[in-house]
């Protein structure tokens, strides 16, 4: 018997784990499907290097009917750490306004005026530890990215030249402009919520954490939640929780298993074999992802990390592996910014990435000759999507249908990406980046009328790694859990993770969803 048990040991729930276990009276329990993070997660520059493996869950989507039926592959985090081991570690907060409208729209009390002491309380910030808009002390080192590429900053002037202005710090006072990303990185080494939050709380006695375990079901008696049952190489075992069970699976596995649980829209949960344990129609139900469309530029000479040779790479490990430092100590894509796509945009709706590499496709298309690639990511998608079983087995990946491009009724989206290819066209073609370019690649090269930048866009975007909002917050009838994050109708079951995001912020996700865990802790702590 635990007193609270988490069911995933990722972003959120490395926090969870660690704010809750300070209670030395409070015995919970931590399960995780993955193992400990490999070694390619301590170095910045390899993130992209575990995509497919044993420590990715390597989820696609259904066929895009908005993106000529492609299955577009969604990596996610299997392991301690979750997704923050996987991503690339770039740490924004997005928009207040985007809290407000979450606070307007039925999250009540998660307000910027609300959420942003709680950014600050995990905060440490060696930078901008005396600003105001920034925290010092707290467990999560928030640090400059520690290599520059020559190239990054030529792409920093050539975006400047193109009518961007510089941003020192994009979770300071304004967030548009261009200039480097801070990132969840310490003395060299990713430094996430499993270095940063679980690390040190596992030599408290009164936490557990039990790793290569699957949960597959939450325990449902007389309306409450007491339990889960979980494999463990392949044996079922049960544990019980006399307080509350927590999932903080992410987008997907939060949402997959309350469907598992018989908790969701009972109907389609009785098509797929799920005896319906409580009708809640809104899980799974409003799923977003931020879709990112690349386009490459070849250049005269090799630059950044995607031009260096195989010794080149092997002296760079050799030099992390010494003493942390280097070009592999860089995550490759931390120079960016945000704009506005149309000068009668309010707020940056665009993100923008100069990566100093020609491969594509996360990394899955290595480029035969050096080049950059310049990014632009839709902040604030109309497209919203769905997360639903495909059979009752636990072990069957869910049906993901983002619905890219299908479910923005006015098009929206896809004009919103067509402005991003064309500001990066522009941004290429500034000094002094130009004067290092030979021409664009391949397919996009072909897409000069939007028509066709529009069909090139539907042929090769990606996701962001940024799936929220299956089990979004609020009070409406699709709402699945309320403010203080309880699952409605169901006591003594709570949800904290990306999933309850009521929508998509402007921004990368894994600082919105530390957030988030923080605020969940004090909920079930106070």
């Amino acid at each position: 018997m635990y007193d609270t048990i988490i069911v995933g040991a990722g972003s959120a729930g490395c926090v969870l784990a660690n704010r809750l276990s300070a209670d030395p009276g409070r015995k919970v329990l931590v399960l995780e499907a993955g193992r400990a993070a490999p070694l390619a997660s301590s170095i910045p520059a390899n993130w992209v290097t575990m995509f497919n493996t044993e420590a990715d869950w390597g989820y696609h989507t259904v066929p895009q009917e908005g993106c000529k039926g492609r299955r577009i592959f969604w990596p996610r985090g299997k392991m301690v750490g979750g997704s923050g081991a996987l991503n690339a570690m770039i740490y924004i907060r997005a928009l207040p306004s985007d809290y407000d409208g979450w606070d307007a729209n039925g999250a009540t009390g998660w307000a910027w005026k609300d959420v942003f002491p709680t950014f600050l309380r995990s905060e440490n910030n060696p930078r901008y530890g005396n600003s105001p808009y920034h925290g010092v002390g707290g467990p999560l080192t928030i640090s400059d990215v520690p290599y520059v590429c020559p190239t990054e900053r030529k792409w920093m002037e050539a975006a400047q030249a193109a009518g961007l202005p510089f941003n020192d710090d994009f979770n300071g006072e304004s967030q548009e402009g261009v200039g480097l990303f801070q990132l969840t990185v310490k003395d060299g080494e990713r430094f996430g919520t499993g270095r940063a939050f679980l690390r040190p709380a596992q030599e408290r006695e009164n936490l557990t954490l039990r790793t290569g375990v699957l949960t597959i079901r939450v325990l449902v008696e007389n309306g409450r939640a007491v339990g889960v049952e979980f494999l463990d190489k392949g044996r079922l075992e049960v544990a019980h929780a006399s307080s509350e069970v927590v999932l903080s699976s992410g987008s997907i596995g939060s949402a997959q298993l309350l469907l598992l649980s018989g908790i969701g829209p009972a109907d389609e949960l009785s098509a797929v074999g799920v005896d319906p344990v409580h009708d809640l129609p809104g899980v799974g139900k409003s799923l977003q992802d931020h879709i990112n469309i690349p386009i490459t530029f070849a250049t005269r000479e090799p630059v950044g990390i995607g031009g260096m040779t195989e010794a080149e790479l092997d002296a760079a490990f050799g030099e992390w592996q010494k003493s942390r430092t280097g070009a592999l100590t860089s995550n490759w894509a931390a120079a960016g910014g945000f704009a506005r796509s149309r000068a009668d945009v309010a707020e940056p709706d665009l993100q923008l990435y100069g990566v100093i590499s020609a491969n594509r496709d996360h990394a899955r298309y290595i480029a035969g000759a050096p080049g950059i690639t310049l990014h632009a990511t839709l902040q604030r998608p109309d497209s919203i999507g769905s997360l639903t079983l495909r059979s009752a087995d636990p072990l069957e990946h869910p049906a993901l249908d983002p619905r890219y491009f299908a479910s923005d009724e006015d098009g929206s989206d896809i004009a919103t990406m067509i402005d991003g290819v064309k500001l990066n066209r522009r941004i290429a073609a500034q000094s002094p980046l130009r004067e290092l370019i030979t021409h664009e690649i391949t397919p996009s090269a072909e897409a000069q009328t939007d028509a066709a930048i529009a069909d090139f866009i539907r042929g090769h975007c990606t996701t962001l790694y940024h799936p929220t909002s299956t089990c979004r917050m609020g009070t409406d009838d699709l709402a699945v859990v309320d403010p203080q994050l309880r699952v409605r109708g169901i006591a003594g079951l709570r949800v904290a993770d990306a999933s309850v995001f009521p929508r998509m912020v402007s921004g990368n996700t894994n600082a919105p969803t530390i957030m988030v865990a923080e605020r969940a802790a004090g909920f079930i702590a106070g």
